[in-house]
């Protein structure tokens, strides 16, 4: 009987990272064993990665020594990088980092969370820069395939786009994007369904773009559905003209070009655009939440509803 293929996910603490490691440990006993890489291995998330059976191996990415020694023995690696945390150049040397230690390892597949940063498509630079360590991944020769993620309805309810609430108006949402563009969307919680498949099928993956989209939704979709599901007043407290989106751009704010930028591509990659495609993305992971049954079902909205509505229970 052959050995568990050992995959290393990077990000394992995280959204995209933990959702992986939650995929995997869904397959049947004997197909993966899974070593998650963590700067802080005393951390809770970490700890209860481990009593999971997750292996922890502490490394830092800034460091090729360090991922190159968790790399060691691993058939797969998942990867990802994190412009918003680290910026440009850090996440640079983490991409190189990652690749390397991949190739110096022996590395038998590589799946690589993305965003579509080419030109001609989002030139902001939190999506060129994925662009780049693209091509360090394909001129590694480590066989591999690129995840490309959407917005995550998680970031309408955390610190990126969340709610703020009145008793007048409700729930109400501050977006810089224009009301009714729709917007490619998903839940983090089941990203691993989109990766886990490239690591159990690695020959009909290998070198494709899974491109995820499980739901279109305009930022007035956001509220209103919100409202259906929940029966809580919800509005938009912004809602800009197609001038005023244009103007943002150069707003007296240091990432105003970059969240113009990054909002003008997504108003480009609607569902009539060929961008992504939600019959395929549904053919690899059937089980994905819509918005809907995500906002039902989730507990960082109840969380937040209760946090933010007086008297809520």
């Amino acid at each position: 009987m052959s050995s568990p293929k050992l995959i290393v996910v990077c990000g394992a603490t995280g959204q995209q990272g933990g959702s992986v490691v939650d995929f995997l440990l869904k397959e049947p006993t004997g197909t993966f064993s899974i070593r998650a890489v963590t700067r802080n291995p005393s951390s809770e998330t970490a700890k209860a990665l481990e009593a999971k059976g997750v292996s922890l191996v502490k490394a830092d990415l800034s460091s090729l020594d360090e991922v190159t020694a968790a790399f060691q023995g691993a058939w797969g690696v998942f990867g990802l990088t994190q412009f918003y945390e680290h910026g440009y150049d850090a996440e640079q040397l983490h991409g190189k980092n990652i690749v390397e230690a991949a190739k110096a390892t022996g590395v038998k597949h590589l799946v690589w969370s993305t965003v579509e940063g080419r030109e001609g498509e989002c030139k902001a630079i939190s999506w060129t820069s994925k662009a780049e360590i693209e091509d360090l991944v394909i001129a590694s020769g480590i066989p591999y395939t690129f995840v490309y993620i959407p917005m995550y309805y998680e970031n309408f309810w955390t610190s990126f786009f969340a709610p703020s609430y009145d008793e007048e108006k409700g729930f109400n949402w501050t977006v810089g994007c224009l009301p009714d563009v729709p917007i490619f969307a998903f839940s983090v919680a089941d990203f691993g369904g989109w990766v886990v498949p490239a690591f159990r099928e690695p020959e009909k993956y290998t070198g494709a773009k899974i491109k995820i989209v499980v739901e279109y939704l305009t930022l007035r979709d956001i509220a209103s559905q919100f409202t259906d599901v929940t029966g809580e007043k919800a509005s938009l407290a912004l809602e800009l003209t197609p001038e005023q989106f244009e103007a943002s751009r150069h707003a007296p704010h240091p990432a105003a070009e970059l969240m113009y930028l990054s909002w003008e591509f997504v108003g480009r990659a609607g569902p009539d655009s060929g961008y992504r495609n939600k019959e395929k993305t549904l053919s690899i992971n059937p089980t994905a939440k819509t918005y809907r049954e995500w906002v039902k079902d989730s507990p960082l909205v109840k969380d937040l509803v209760a946090k933010l509505k007086p008297g809520k229970a």
